[in-house]
């Protein structure tokens, strides 16, 4: 079976592949099934050069300081719409490549369809629950967050949670201010030598270990993600989620809200804890069975507790909810949302989030990737620039076919340290499959567009030992030229194309023809294209002794008129592979 791309708008000028045919195939290849993608054309081609390009938009509805909007604004626009409603943001979103939101703003299923540019989305903190993840996955739409920026200010805040809790400050202040004085109503818990329960020992439980552990307290946690060895590194004890419940004279959440996290204290939860157990929630509300707790501190059970977040916020705008009563509580030590409220994690979460999404635009992987394949930062730097290299290497395949692959495709790596091939085989799919389907094509939703459209690769990886300037990719396609490529000083080069060895940077415009290997040839394009006052940039001529043709790739500054390329056409007289445009 084969594999066919029809695009809505093919180009005027096809190259023949009577002669460009394969020369080797790789190692092992597998068949493909049939595939026909119809749609509008490409919208991340390269515009005209008399024609404006306008900067993509990062859309603002919440705060961000100065320093991360001066970050975004020295390449994008920035639009900041402050306290958009739920239906001015769907009509607003549109217009817009990416967002920058914090937890005020959800990210629904119907705001991320409504979003036909959008790109990127950036959280300002830690958590994404207020994001739809999986249709921004499915619309190809990358989620990034910032879980450093506010790390010791969530940590502080949570101790200070803790200390205020523990000591009555809040009620003692309050009825001072109210002319007050029962010093015996205010009789608090010490907190040396108590056990502090941590669920989550993440940065930010972490950080809250360490202020524990000063304050004199035993430290337990629990975590499915963290050794027992990392945990012991810091002074914490790790034990099973139920040890932490039964154990804790004070319970301290910092853990996500997902579907495996939600509720997780409920009333078999407080069934489990100690008699006078004590509360801290500064993570997300939802987490935390109000109700449960609530009728845990009306039994006595509960002694208090320190909520920062809630099921319903602000509480008040939801009159009648479990949030709006349980702050009443006089056990209860409420803020509002402050956990990252210091000027500085307001910076440096501003400062994060703005580097991560204009480093996406620009078509860099970071590594605060939510929806994305997670590496280690030393691959993914090594890695990122081969990905690239497999798109180009894969829009090129796709172009020197005329528009209509035919047959088997496989890509052969020659990369070391390559043994995750996800970002490679994503940027390959893109480059094969984005000129002809208009849904957006990114490293988020590859895999399932490939599945959708029935397209398996074959991959081969030969795993050298290190880069050594060979040829890191090649792309085989029946009836199509293979096509090789390699990484030049972090840049996407071609170094094979069928029989003909080049070497030219797949970046900008590019104009491939072959052409009879006589004098004078170039000088006659040449001239053309001075006439026409196109300037070339660059410019490869690889032979082939055999057949006396050449192959000729020119880096050209400007789209060449389609007048010009006609002339080129019949100044070459040249059928082998016909003037061809190809953009990246």
């Amino acid at each position: 079976m084969g594999i066919t791309f029809v695009a809505s708008l093919p180009l005027t000028l096809r190259p023949s592949r009577a002669q460009l045919s394969p020369l080797r195939a790789p190692a092992r290849a597998r068949s493909i099934r049939l595939v026909r993608m119809v749609s509008a054309p490409e919208r991340t081609e390269a515009s005209p050069a008399n024609v404006k390009v306008e900067p993509m938009s990062v859309l603002l509805p919440e705060k961000l300081s100065e320093e991360g909007i001066a970050l975004l604004s020295n390449t994008f626009s920035v639009v900041k719409k402050l306290d958009l409603t739920p239906e001015t943001l769907l009509e607003e979103i549109p217009h817009h490549d990416a967002i920058i939101i914090r937890s005020g703003t959800k990210m629904t299923k119907e705001v991320i369809n409504a979003a036909k540019k959008l790109k990127v989305i950036g959280r300002a903190g830690v958590g994404v629950d207020n994001i739809d993840i999986p249709a921004a996955t499915e619309r190809g739409v990358l989620v990034v967050n910032a879980p450093t920026g506010n790390c010791v200010a969530a940590a502080e805040h949570s101790i200070a949670l803790l200390c205020s809790m523990a000591r009555l400050i809040g009620p003692a202040d309050a009825t001072i201010k109210g002319e007050g004085w029962n010093r015996s109503a205010f009789v608090g818990a010490s907190l040396v030598d108590k056990t502090l329960g941590i669920v989550g020992l993440g940065r930010i439980g972490r950080e809250v270990a360490k202020r524990a552990r000063g304050l004199g307290m035993k430290v337990i946690a629990s975590d499915p993600f963290t050794s027992e060895e990392a945990a012991a590194a810091i002074g914490v004890t790790l034990v099973p989620f139920d040890e932490v419940l039964s154990g804790s004279d004070f319970i301290t959440l910092h853990i996500p809200l997902i579907d495996s996290t939600r509720n997780l204290l409920n009333a078999a939860a407080f069934d489990k804890m100690k008699q006078g157990v004590r509360i801290i929630n500064a993570a997300r509300g939802g987490i935390v069975v109000e109700e449960a707790l609530l009728a845990a501190i009306e039994s006595g059970k509960c002694a208090g507790a320190a909520l920062d977040c809630f099921e319903y916020e602000p509480p008040h705008k939801h009159p009648g909810s479990i949030s709006a009563k349980i702050v009443q509580n006089p056990k209860v030590l409420a803020t509002p949302h402050l956990g990252a409220s210091t000027r500085e994690a307001q910076e440096d979460v501003a400062v994060e989030i703005a580097t991560a999404v204009r480093d996406t635009l620009n078509g860099d992987m970071v590594a605060t990737m939510i929806n994305a394949p997670a590496m280690a930062p030393e691959v993914l730097k090594a890695l990122k620039p081969r990905a690239q290299l497999c798109e180009r290497l894969g829009r090129l395949t796709y172009y020197m076919s005329g528009e209509a692959l035919q047959g088997e495709v496989a890509v052969d790596y020659h990369i070391p340290g390559a043994g995750d091939t996800r970002i490679l085989r994503a940027g390959l799919i893109k480059g094969l499959m984005q000129p002809a389907i208009s849904l957006p094509i990114s490293i988020v939703n590859a895999e399932s567009v490939a599945a959708v459209h029935n397209l398996n690769l074959a991959e081969t990886n030969h795993f050298p030992p290190s880069f050594d300037g060979s040829n890191e990719v090649v792309v085989t396609v029946k009836d199509c030229p293979v096509i090789e490529g390699r990484v030049v000083n972090g840049k996407p080069h071609v170094t094979r194309i069928g029989r003909f060895e080049v070497d030219l940077c797949l970046e900008g415009t590019i104009l491939c023809y072959s052409q009879d290997d006589c004098p004078g040839q170039m000088g006659r394009v040449g001239t053309l294209f001075g006439n026409a006052n196109v300037n070339i940039s660059s410019m490869t001529l690889a032979r082939d002794k055999n057949s006396s043709k050449a192959l000729v790739l020119l880096g050209l500054d400007s789209d060449p008129s389609a007048e010009l390329l006609k002339q080129v056409e019949t100044t070459v007289n040249d059928d082998e592979l016909l003037p061809l445009v190809i953009k990246f």
